[in-house]
Parts: C-alpha cells; structure tokens; sequence
C-alpha cells in the first residue's frame, strides 16, 4: 500500500470518529464520541495539539488517550515546545498531527512538520467559535 494511501486511510477514521467539527466545538456543544484506531505502522504515533485557550472536555480527552492518541497542549510558543524533548514525538516523520488550534498555531506548525516533509492533509475553519482543526501526517 503506498504512503499517500495510508495516510488517507487515517485521516478517515480520524474524521469518522471523531466527527471533526465536534472535537473543536467540543467545549460548546457538549461531549464528542472520539473513537482512533491504533497506528499503522509500527512505533507511529497519533498526537492530538490543542490550543491552552481552547477548553478540551475531560472525557474527550480520556478517549482520546485511552484510543493511543497523546494529547498535547500548545503554550504560548508552539517553537519552543516543538524544539523540546516533550516535542520529540512532533518531530518523527511517521507521527500524524491532529489539532484543534487558532490558525496563527496551525500556521507555525504545519512549517515545522514541513521540516521533516509533512503536510497538511485536511483543515477546516470554524467560524461560530473560530478554531482551526487539522491533520498533518
């Protein structure tokens, strides 16, 4: 199976089960149903970026964790915490970025991935609460 494929194959069981526009207006509309299979390939890992500004639901978050995805909360400088040791993981090439993030992160973030040749694969704005979700692999 070609890599184009395999990322396509993530991204939409991420967006199935997560129900995208839920994850973001998680805070606003209630619980979301958050449902992520495992990586695919070995040692790959799933990292959901949420802004510190965003209120990330706690159960969300539990599912999240408990389906193998590693919730990570952006501060005030996503280059800081990207050059760090917890930003280890965000560096890999085979971890698929998932965020709920303003877009002045995503922007900073998706020219980090860029370094080590990923892309964005899906974002989408939403305007009643302003928040950017998005997936990078």
């Amino acid at each position: 199976m070609s890599e184009a494929l395999k990322v396509k194959a993530s991204r939409r069981r991420f967006l199935a089960g997560v129900g995208i526009a839920g994850a973001a207006g998680a805070a606003a509309a209630g619980p979301a149903t958050v449902m992520l299979g495992a990586p695919e390939a070995a040692g790959a890992a799933t990292v959901i970026l949420h802004d510190s500004r965003i209120p990330l639901p706690a159960d969300v978050a539990a599912r999240l964790q408990a389906n193998g995805a590693q919730v990570i909360t952006l501060g005030d400088d996503p280059v800081r915490l990207w050059r760090t040791e917890v930003g280890a993981v965000l560096r890999k090439p085979d971890t698929r970025l998932f965020g709920v993030t303003r877009w002045s992160d995503y922007l900073i973030v998706r020219g980090l991935a860029a370094e080590s040749r990923r892309h964005a694969r899906h974002e989408q704005h939403h305007p009643e609460s302003g928040h950017f979700t998005w997936l990078i692999a």
